[in-house]
């Protein structure tokens, strides 16, 4: 009886190896600023006589399910070079496993991909200056607007930039490349006459935001429109003496 426990704790011990075994990935590299939705081209080195097998698995170490992300071949015939869309937030791990065709030896690479939710939000800072005098230079070289972008509640984390901003001005599609302060200039206007302008308002408009995974992100209904108001300054005074 003694002898038949110890067997069935063996064995139970023994699954429980096998069972967490899967999660021991150390990492070779971790790969953040990721958001799902993301799409990223990852590249071994390219070596005669080899042959690369490539593995996308979840935080367990199994294979991730296939809705989570999608794989492209960018080179199928050498298989060195893959493409990803990561379709879901968490961590994944990409393993490549190089074996030399001659001696069928193998050596592997893992990255760990920190994939955040795509939760952004946005919307027109709420110092951006809406209010312009006719004269102010800043019309005719372009006046300053900047954007409040939060992901997940918090401003949005340097990886996540460079990112291209789709706007309109007075239904003119324009696009703009912002940094981490999250500012551009629309273009240039001319308002001729100072005193008498040619427009009292300019409307932009955020179309879409793309940041530097290539995930697009638009804002919610009633943030999506900024309009600056053009006031005429007075006729110049005149003094009699």
């Amino acid at each position: 009886m003694k002898k038949l426990q110890k067997l069935l704790l063996l064995a139970v011990f023994s699954i429980g190896i096998l069972g967490t075994a899967q999660a021991q990935i150390t990492p070779d590299a971790t790969q953040d600023g990721v958001v799902a939705g993301g799409n990223f081209t990852y590249t071994v080195p390219e070596v005669a006589d080899h042959s690369w097998t490539w593995e996308v698995l979840d935080n367990t170490g199994a294979v991730a399910a296939v809705g989570d992300y999608t794989l492209v071949d960018v080179s199928p015939a050498v298989g060195y070079k893959k493409n990803i869309t990561w379709n879901a937030n968490g961590t994944f791990y990409v393993r490549v496993t190089a074996q030399n065709k001659t001696t069928s030896c193998t050596n592997d690479y893992v990255i760990q991909v920190n994939v955040a939710s795509n939760d952004y939000a946005v919307a027109f800072n709420a110092g951006t200056e809406d209010v312009y005098c006719a004269d102010d230079a800043n019309i005719a070289s372009g006046m300053e607007v900047t954007l409040d972008i939060k992901l997940a509640s918090n401003p949005a984390a340097a990886e996540y930039y460079d990112m291209t901003v789709h706007y309109q001005v007075d239904g003119a599609d324009h696009t703009a490349t912002i940094g981490t302060d999250n500012k551009f200039t629309i273009p240039t206007m001319d308002v001729v006459d100072s005193v008498n302008p040619a427009f009292t308002s300019v409307v932009v408009k955020i179309v879409k935001v793309v940041d530097a995974n290539g995930v697009e992100f638009t804002p919610t209904a009633g943030n999506e429109s900024l309009t600056i108001t053009i006031h005429a300054i007075p006729a110049k005074p005149t003094i009699t003496f």
